[in-house]
């Protein structure tokens, strides 16, 4: 399992609620490339857990986020999914883009002990 942790930058509550295999709310014409994001949730133990509560949000094809740019629908690419009885989840999206992650204080100072890259790079296209 995982330790809870901080909500992530740009997290915004009460995201639209969809079904265990939904697709996040888009702009028509959405640019990018889509992505299909699925799994099973499960406890430490291994047992499905069903009825898991997902929250996904993510920047657009030019690496922004909505309610924090101008002309972006109010919940473009923001959404919740309640998994199956069996933990199961499927959201269909686009590929966010690459970013940049501050390099400096404490964080930039971890990634540069660490020798980690300052850019988040793209995941190649399936």
């Amino acid at each position: 399992g995982t330790k809870g942790s901080i909500e992530g930058p740009y997290y915004i509550p009460n995201a639209p609620e969809l079904p265990r295999n939904g697709t996040i709310p888009m702009r028509d014409g959405e640019p990018g490339t889509p992505l299909v994001f699925q799994g099973q949730v499960r406890a430490v133990d291994g047992r499905p857990l069903g009825g898991a509560r997902l929250e996904m949000w993510h920047a657009d094809d030019l690496g922004f986020y909505s309610q924090f740019a101008p002309g972006l629908p109010e919940w473009n690419l923001r959404g919740t999914w309640i998994a199956d009885d069996q933990g199961r989840f499927e959201i269909h999206t686009m590929r966010p883009a690459p970013y940049q992650i501050p390099t400096e204080g404490a964080c930039g100072q971890l990634i540069s002990a660490a020798g980690w890259p300052s850019v988040a790079a793209r995941a190649p296209a399936p």
